[in-house]
């Protein structure tokens, strides 16, 4: 029996003029039963939006997605795929969360910054060193994949 997905279980149409898109894996189970997405900021989430503040971006400027189905875990969502695809040629910088998605993008041909999931296990699990962890990686990056530096 399908079940009926109300609006809140649906997930947000990426805009393609924020600058940074965070591409996700799949929604864990208890994201889904609680209906949460990237944006929402909770469970891996948050981490994730706190160093992003910590860095000086606001979360909700940037665009967030899953890049497997949340029903088959091992498939690529191929419109998922398709409209990264298309935010990165419209010159927003695509930035993979975890190595199955980083993976999944260069087999793509997809350019990417790598960053550790949010929700990775051991010593980057500690606040303070995912945020330093994001900090190294965007700002080290920010200079040649800013999208306002592309103009100047």
């Amino acid at each position: 029996m399908l079940q009926q997905l109300s609006d809140k279980d649906q997930p947000r149409a990426p805009s393609s003029s924020r600058r940074y898109v965070f591409v996700g894996q799949c929604r864990s189970k208890r994201a889904m039963h609680l209906r949460v997405h990237w944006e929402d900021g909770r469970l891996a989430g948050k981490t994730l939006h706190d160093a992003l503040r910590a860095v000086g971006l606001d979360p909700r400027e940037q665009t967030y997605l899953n890049l497997y189905r949340d029903d088959d875990p091992q498939a690529i969502d191929q419109s998922a795929l398709a409209r990264v695809g298309a935010l990165a040629d419209a010159g927003a910088v695509i930035v993979g969360l975890g190595k199955v998605v980083q993976a999944a993008l260069a087999r793509a041909g997809v350019a990417h910054l790598p960053l550790v999931h949010p929700a990775a296990r051991g010593t980057i699990r500690a606040r303070h060193a995912y945020r330093d962890h994001v900090a190294s990686v965007l700002i080290a990056a920010r200079g040649v994949t800013d999208p306002e530096s592309r103009a100047a």
